[in-house]
Formats: C-alpha cells, structure tokens, sequence
C-alpha cells in the first residue's frame, strides 16, 4: 500500500474515532451527564493523553524543562478556553445528540476559523479570489448550520406533542459558543513550536512530537470540565453516585472515550505526515468531512431519529452536504495561499480536531 493510501486509510479511522468517542457515555444508564462527563475530563482529557505522550515522547518532562515559562503559560490559557468550550460541548450533547451537535460545533468552529485571521490580519484580502472563497465557505457553512438546526427542530416537533422543547434551543446555543471557543487549543499547537522542536531534540519522531504540546493545554483544560461537573454533582447532591455499586466499568468507559478523541488526533497528524504537502489540502477537508458524516450515521444508529418520519433525516442530510462542501471550499481557499509563513488558513486545517 503506497504512503497515500495509508494516509487516506489513516484519516477515515481517525474520523470514526473521533466522531465515535461520546458514544461510551451512554452505557452509564445509572450516572447522569455531569457524572460521565466528570469521570471523561479527568481520565480522558488528562490520564490518557498524559499516559500516550509517555510512550511516544521520549524525556518528556526534561523537554518542558527546556521550554520558557512563557510558552508553557501561554498553553495553558489556551487549554483553560478550549476546556470551557468541551463543558458546552458535553452539554449540547445531551440536548440534541451525537448528529447535531458535531455538525453545529464543528461548523461553527470552521466558519470562526476562517473569518477570524482573515479579519484580524489579512483584511486587505477580503476582495481577492481567495477572500471571495473563504467568505463563500462560510455562507455556506452558515447554510448547513441552519438546516441543521431546522431538521432538529422538525426531529424534536414529531418526538414531541408541544413542539421544540427550550432544552433544544439552549442545546443549540450550547453547540453553537462550543464551536466558537473550540479552536483554542489549535492555538496552542500553532504557538507550541519551540515544545515541537524540544521534542524532536530529546528523540521524538515527527509523527508524535506534538503530542508534547497538548499536555500543557490538557491540564489546563480538563479543569473546567472537572470543577463544572463536580460543582453541578454537589448542588444535586449526587456525588456519591460516582460510588454506585455495579459502576466500575463506567470509569472504563470514560478512558476509552478519551482513546478514541486523543487516538484519532494522533492517527491524523501521523496521516498528515505520510500526505507531504499534500496533508492540509486532503488530509484534514477528509477528516473534517468524514466526521460530520459518520457523527450523523452514528447519531442514527443510536436511535436519534427514530419515527421522526423522513424529512427531518432528508434535511439534516442536506445541512450536512453543506458543511461538507463548505469545508472544501475553504481547503481549497487554504491551498491558494502565496505565502505558507504568514497563512492565514491555520484555523481552518485545525478548527475542530480536538472538539469533535
């Protein structure tokens, strides 16, 4: 098999990890949202990673040593933002299921992605072709968005009596500031080379030297999630629920939650690795792309369309097709930058690895 088609392969495993990864909570049936999503920021967020970087980075903690205290800050403010966003991402996930949630959040964080450097630095671009098919990107994306959420409002209008529930729409919001504030953890990446470089010199291999840079920000990161679900487990007064007899697997479920969100990140930038050039052009418009697709599969197979009828299934399908074409174009605008120093298509080759 020539490195092209491992790449290819690689990426569509990583995007059935990573649209597969909540998919553990729901065999919790005896703990509710704050319980699995408690057990997930601390095992998944922080054990796991830390547990992986271990075995891929050789003298990992020597290579933080040789990195400022600045970068390291500087991570974990980017990791606090990004663990703020998962907080809502879990909780859109129980209001609106697996299918909307990726498709709102991850567009959302696309469409931020691409406006933000082109706004803030490269303005002067707005009225070149390759501004023209960024701002196309986002229309559409804002397209997709919004089938999206109007085939969750039909879902939810047959599976109800009285209509869309003000969960639904809170769900909705929640997806929505999920997708703006995910992409803080790419901001990590993009401002961890000197961790990358310490890395390389203490003998990791290209492929898995930026699983140096994501501890910083994990462990800064898993802390909202932690202290938001700890808090809502004591204003409940559940938290002995985590103590429940015949829940210990339940732990089980949340580290695999996190081997499959931080595997598929590792599976894609191995990918990117094996594509050359080629890795932001192919590898991540596949990867974004094939998320979406397979997070709506799953939601169906989970039940979350179940006697809803055809047209809110044929709507979403169709919202989808959106962002998926979105996504292309905003690749293609990406390859079409002169100057790869100053590109301004970094958000847009990383908007939504880490989220969803």
């Amino acid at each position: 098999m020539n490195p092209t088609a491992q790449a290819v392969l690689l990426v569509l495993c990583a995007s059935l990890m990573n649209a597969a990864y909540a998919l553990p909570m729901k065999l919790n049936k005896k703990w509710e949202w704050e319980h699995s999503w408690f057990a997930f920021s601390i095992l998944g967020e922080a054990v796991v990673p830390t547990l992986i970087a271990l075995l891929t980075v050789p003298a990992l903690w020597s290579t933080y040593a040789s990195v400022s205290w600045g970068t390291l800050a500087a991570m974990a403010l980017f990791g606090a933002g990004w663990g703020v966003s998962m907080v809502f991402f879990g909780l859109a996930l129980t209001r609106l299921g697996l299918a909307i949630t990726f498709a709102v959040s991850l567009g959302t964080s696309a469409a931020v992605g691409a406006l933000t450097p082109l706004i803030s630095q490269h303005s002067d671009q707005l009225m070149t072709r390759q501004g023209a098919f960024i701002l196309l990107g986002v229309l559409i994306i804002v397209l997709g968005v919004a089938l999206c959420g109007v085939a969750g409002r039909s879902r939810e209008s047959v599976q109800t009596s009285d209509g869309p529930q003000r969960s639904y729409w809170r769900g909705w919001l929640y997806a929505f500031i999920s997708g703006i504030l995910g992409s803080m953890l790419n901001l990590g990446l993009a401002f961890g080379g000197s961790i990358q470089r310490a890395a390389q010199e203490h003998g990791a291999s290209l492929a898995m030297m930026s699983n140096a840079v994501w501890l910083p920000c994990l462990y800064a990161g898993f802390l909202p999630g932690a202290i938001y679900c700890f808090l809502q487990m004591r204003k409940k007064g559940n938290v002995s629920k985590l103590q429940l007899p015949g829940t210990w697997y339940y732990w089980l479920a949340a580290a695999s939650m996190g081997v499959l969100w931080f595997g598929s990140i590792i599976l894609y930038s191995i990918s990117t690795v094996k594509l050359g050039d080629l890795g932001t052009s192919i590898g991540w418009p596949l990867f974004l792309a094939s998320i979406v697709i397979a997070s709506t599969v799953f939601g169906v197979l989970a039940g979350e369309w179940k006697n809803t009828g055809r047209r809110p299934i044929q709507i979403m399908v169709l919202g989808v097709g959106c962002l998926v074409v979105a996504i292309a174009v905003l690749s293609y605008a990406s390859s079409r930058q002169p100057n790869p120093k100053h590109s301004m298509a970094w958000p847009v080759q990383n908007a939504r690895v880490l989220q969803g």
